[in-house]
Formats: C-alpha cells, structure tokens, sequence
C-alpha cells in the first residue's frame, strides 16, 4: 500500500480517472491510496498526476497490519515485513 500526497485538492473530474486508487481530501492536501503490483505501475500513476497539473509532495509506503491467517511480522507471501 502507497500514499501518494498531492498539494491542494483533486478536481472531482479526475478523480474516475484516478481508479482504481482511493482518494481522500483533506483542507489543503490529497492523499491517494492504493496498491501497486510494481514500481512501473507506481511511477505510471505519478506521471498521470503530473500530467493532470497535480503537485505531488510525498510518496510513503504504509504498512498494512498483517492478515490473521499469516503468522507474525510475515505477510501473505511468508516474507518478512520491514
């Protein structure tokens, strides 16, 4: 899971084009939220906003708490988190 923050806020318009990642506005900021299969597919959003005019400000990863069926401090996969 990636958040993606943008200054100021996202027009409606775009936010379908947007899909199928989460957007949550704030007063002065849009955080995006989304899961990327890979750094291409990650990057190929990031072009998309600044192709719209969108000033991106931050790109975190967050960690997701892991699923109950994967032991501790391991996801799905059996890797461990960081």
């Amino acid at each position: 899971m990636f958040e993606v923050r943008v200054s100021g806020l996202v027009p409606d318009e775009l936010v379908p084009l947007l899909d199928p990642v989460k957007v949550v506005s704030h007063e002065v900021r849009t955080s995006l939220l989304g899961h990327f299969a890979d750094q291409a597919e990650l990057h190929g959003l990031l072009a998309r906003l600044r192709a719209f005019g969108l000033e991106v400000v931050e790109v975190r990863r967050r960690v997701e708490p892991p699923t109950p069926s994967a032991p501790a401090g391991q996801d799905e996969e059996g890797t461990v988190g960081q």
